[in-house]
């Protein structure tokens, strides 16, 4: 069997004190491209996303599939950060250490000593980065919220009628990715220049920067021209959105005057003069809030001539014109584009066994991005982390459990027993 290939961020250390969904998934993709995540939780139930649905119990260890697909290949360091033994630990860690990480509340790391201004005392070439909903300065900086609560601030889910959330938390997973660029930019500035430096990412910020139509032409027209809310079909863009035929709906995207073209020869002669109506002969003409209502009732009459929407699907596929029929989840898990790029791979959970998992999407020659591991459990490594990072010995370690500095679920100890069952019945 072929080795295999290192990841892109092998030999960098994140210290992870991000909970939730925004943070950890940031650092689930520093993991996925191999760097060394040390995820730091609080002694007991450990991050909060390890109660998120779904939770189940095997082999008497309760897990939550939301942490297993946020936290694979991280390392688990379960510490009381507000005993002073423990503040130390963290900052021994902290000289060790190329990006910190958080997405607490604006104010939080602060108040437990470890806020920027510290820990670039303790180490300057750190690349400190924070997650919120509206950034550390400005006016509702000290604003509590949550995905939604950015969705809603960005008008994110205004642009809908009705208003409507997105089916994903976008403004997390939005925020992650943007905090990722961030912090890959922030190191090669470093190997420049020596320097670390802070990084401030708000969630409203990025959903706000990713409006995409609406936005720049409201702005465009100097504020003259209203952004219409989309319903299925975009306000402004056609033919492009979801078309309701007899059984389902099917999405059609043909922003082209090539498409478009192809698109009304398939919908043959009773739509040939589309062609050459002056609402939608052009490019430009299409592309409007005047005219591309009347695009999309015309192209929803055409669907709904057919018994299925599959049948619509497969005429225009084969005509090379962007169409698929709306899909379920279940029904994409097993879609052979997503299967082909592995996208879903197998993963040995402890105490859970073989289960399916996202794969990376990062395709790169040298060093692709991977699933490094399983998802740990609470303070899975605490001991091994100190030992192996900041030369404890064994007692010490000890001492620490024992004190309530570190900890780890009783789970733990079961970890080889568990291991030496796979290993017999496999």
């Amino acid at each position: 069997m072929a080795a295999r290939k290192r990841g892109a961020l092998e030999g960098l250390r994140v210290l992870d004190f991000t909970w939730v969904y925004a943070g950890p998934f940031a650092t689930r993709q520093l993991a996925d491209m191999g760097a060394e995540v040390i995820k730091v939780e609080p002694p007991g139930n450990g991050a909060l996303e390890r109660r998120y649905s779904l939770v189940m119990e095997r082999n008497g260890v309760k897990q939550s599939s939301y942490h297993v697909f946020l936290n694979r290949g991280k390392k688990s360091l379960s510490i009381n950060i507000k005993t002073r033994k423990g503040l130390k630990i963290i900052k021994e860690l902290i000289k060790k250490s190329d990006v910190m990480i958080s997405n607490m509340a604006p104010g939080a790391m602060k108040e437990l000593g470890l806020g920027y201004a510290v820990v670039r005392r303790i180490n300057p070439r750190i690349i400190y980065c924070t997650i919120s909903c509206f950034g550390h300065y400005g006016a509702y900086a000290t604003e509590p919220g949550f995905d939604l609560i950015a969705q809603v601030a960005s008008s994110w889910c205004g642009q809908t009628d009705p208003p409507t959330p997105a089916p994903v938390a976008i403004g997390d997973c939005n925020a992650a990715m943007h905090a990722t660029t961030a912090i890959l930019a922030a190191l090669y500035y470093r190997e420049k220049t020596g320097r670390g430096q802070s990084i401030d990412i708000s969630m409203t910020d990025c959903l706000f920067h990713l409006n995409e139509n609406n936005g720049p032409g409201y702005l465009f027209s100097g504020r003259t021209v209203p952004a219409v809310p989309n319903t299925r079909w975009a306000a402004a863009y056609a033919p492009y959105g979801l078309y309701k035929g007899k059984d389902g709906l099917i999405a059609i995207a043909a922003l082209s005057d090539v498409l478009w073209e192809k698109l009304v020869r398939v919908m043959g002669e009773g739509y040939q003069w589309l062609l050459t109506d002056p609402r939608t002969n052009e490019l430009e003409v299409r592309l409007t809030y005047q005219n591309a209502p009347f695009i999309h009732r015309t192209l929803e009459e055409w669907v709904g001539k057919f018994d299925s929407v599959q049948q619509v699907e497969d005429l225009l596929r084969r005509a090379g014109i962007p169409a698929m029929r709306v899909r379920t989840f279940a029904e994409v898990v097993d879609a052979p584009y997503i299967r082909d790029r592995e996208m879903l791979v197998k993963m040995e959970q402890p105490f859970v066994g073989e289960i399916e998992i996202y794969g990376s999407p990062f395709r790169m020659s040298e060093t692709p991005g991977r699933v490094m591991g399983h998802a740990p459990l609470i303070g899975e490594h605490s001991g091994e982390v100190l030992m192996r990072l900041l030369g404890y010995s064994d007692s010490e370690v000890d001492r620490l459990f024992a004190k309530g500095v570190i900890y780890r679920e009783p789970a733990v100890d079961r970890l080889g027993e568990w291991t030496c069952k796979r290993y017999q019945t496999e």
